[in-house]
């Protein structure tokens, strides 16, 4: 899996971005044309879109998706060209073309009554790699059991712990004692690198966090996804400093089955329960629209595991309008 990042937009030149990522081009859009159109009428307006892209693999895409003011739409390329009707006045656009590529934002792209503008929008293929971090595992059964877990992990590098042979063989106990030979474990880890991002639709719904609030924040969620207070200590101190060093955050939580992008666990035998929860955040510079979160929440009845982990993901924000 790739990264998409967050690009900046501007008007009207190419710029070189001093980011944490180190020195890179980031991409553009300009204006090419403002057009009075006789088929229109009233208020309407047209923005339309031509897309270049460097390091091209994949012109045969016809299919982007992208939102204007919030509000998300799947378009479709003609040409690499995509046609919005719209309305005169000030709009936001984001595109998202695929993981391949860095993302886009605009700042608002005005537009007169009567009116197709035509702009240019540069993507650029995206190598960054994030690394999905401290993937924990714990296990609870009933009894004293023998446990079989293996990875299918959709990443890079992976580092597993304990050691890793073609799977974990262990037993595990009721208070989540995982017991290899003469050594005891609280969990099984791993972590791995990939190019991964969050999409529109991620980027849609999770929280803002103050990083003065995060600790507050990370215990409220916890408690409602039903973390012990061993478990949730564990996922505070690795989070928190880290939430906390940031003035503001957003947090987006992926559950259970959509934690397969990550990686696919097969344990036997089946436990009644498994509980997954990756939280994907950045440092942000301000909030912009996105619903709240329902968290959901683990049920201990059982054979019951819990997976958390998570990834620090790179949100780069648009320059405000001049």
């Amino acid at each position: 899996m790739k990264n998409s990042l967050l690009l900046l937009l501007f008007l009207p030149q190419m710029l070189l971005a001093k980011t944490d990522l180190g020195e890179k081009m980031i991409a553009q859009i300009h204006l090419e044309s403002s057009e009075e159109d006789e088929t229109l009428t009233n208020n309407q307006a047209v923005y339309e879109f031509y897309f270049e892209t460097y390091n091209l693999e994949d012109r045969a895409q016809t299919t982007i998706s992208y939102s204007i003011d919030g509000e998300s739409v799947m378009g479709v390329l003609e040409d690499n060209l995509l046609v919005i009707p719209s309305t005169a006045g000030k709009h936001i656009f984001q595109f998202y073309y695929n993981s391949n590529y860095y993302e886009v934002y605009s700042d608002s792209l005005e537009i007169r009554a009567l009116h197709r503008n035509r702009y240019r929008v540069y993507l650029e293929s995206s190598s960054y790699q994030i690394l999905t971090e401290k993937p924990v595992i714990y296990l609870y059964p009933e009894a004293r059991l023998e446990v079989s877990v293996q990875l299918d992990i959709h990443g890079e590098n992976p580092f597993m712990y304990p050691a890793y042979n073609d799977g974990w063989k262990f037993t595990a106990e009721p208070n989540g004692d995982l017991i290899f030979g003469d050594d005891t474990y609280n969990y099984l880890f791993w972590e791995a690198t990939s190019r991964m991002a969050l999409s529109p639709q991620q980027r849609s719904t999770g929280f803002f966090v103050k990083g003065k609030d995060a600790i507050t924040f990370l215990e409220e969620k916890l408690n409602l996804a039903g973390f012990t207070s061993k478990e949730r200590a564990d996922f505070i101190t690795y989070w928190g400093p880290r939430l906390a060093q940031n003035e503001l955050n957003f947090v987006h939580f992926e559950f259970n089955e959509a934690c397969d992008q990550f990686a696919n666990l097969d344990i036997s035998p089946k436990p009644d329960h498994v509980y997954r929860i990756y939280m994907l955040w950045s440092a942000v510079q301000a909030e912009f629209p996105v619903q709240p979160q329902e968290m959901e929440r683990i049920d201990r009845t059982g054979f019951c595991v819990l997976e958390w982990g998570g990834q620090e993901t790179h949100i780069k924000q648009p320059l405000a309008s001049k």
